[in-house]
Order: C-alpha cells, then structure tokens, then sequence
C-alpha cells in the first residue's frame, strides 16, 4: 500500500506543476503515476511499477505531446502588428515622390522609400514592405 501512496503523491505534485506552469506536459507524468498506484494496489512488485511508469509516460508524450502542441499553437495566433496591416494597401500621393518623402499612413506620418517609377501627385502607390522604420513603395502600373 506503501506504493501506491508514493505513486499518488508523485501524480499530484506533477500535477501541482502543470498547474503552475500552465503547460499541461506534466500531467502526462500524472497518467503513468496512477496507473503505478493501481499496480502498488494490487501489490505487483515495485520494479514493474517502474516499468508500467516508465512505458506509460513514453507513449503519453508520444500520443499526447504533439497534441498538446498543436493545440496550444493554433490557441496562440501572432496578432499581425499595425504596420504590418498597411503591406498592399493602394494609396493616392498627395506629393511627387522620387525617393524617400513623408507619408500619412493610418493618422501617423511615414518615411517612405520609393521602389519604382518617379510617383507624381495624384497617382496610386502601393506598400511593397517594411524595411526597419521605413515602408517601401511602388508605383501602381495602370493598365
């Protein structure tokens, strides 16, 4: 009986763990650690306790790691940042523009740098990119 305590214990600190990590790898230890205080119940000699701990702790991160994995990435999406939302966006130039000049972009004024054709006032530029602080532009070839 002595075992299966032990076993019971290790399966609630493991679990304590994952609690305050938040990462849910851990409570794979737990399934193997139950599993062991049910042998111990049925007193099955304590090294196959240990084998029945060790196997079942290699097939739950085999099975369940990747699923865990999986999960907690799609849960995680990267948030485009704003700048980035402006990448394709066709604008009107309110100034001729050769190679770098000042643009207002969403409310905020931007350094841009031109990548193509000289863009005369009133023509359509699209953003291309982000280069540091900087968004690089190109004149939109109209058909």
């Amino acid at each position: 009986m002595g075992a299966a305590v032990f076993w019971l214990v290790i399966a609630i600190c493991v679990f304590a763990i994952d609690i305050l990590t938040s990462n849910f790898c851990f409570t794979l230890f737990a399934v193997g650690a139950v599993v062991a205080a049910v042998c111990g119940v049925m007193e099955v000699p304590f090294i196959i306790q240990i084998i029945v701990f060790s196997v079942l702790n290699i097939i739950s991160f085999a099975v369940g790691y990747p699923l865990l994995k999986k999960k907690f990435k799609a849960a995680n999406e990267r948030i485009p940042l704003m700048e980035e939302t402006y990448v394709g966006k066709i604008m009107i130039s309110e100034k001729e523009i050769i190679d770098k000049a000042q643009v207002k972009v969403g409310g905020e004024y931007w350094t841009v740098i031109n990548e193509g054709d000289i863009i005369h006032k009133g023509d359509k530029f699209t953003i291309k990119g982000i280069e540091g602080i900087k968004l690089k532009i190109e004149k939109v070839q109209e058909d």
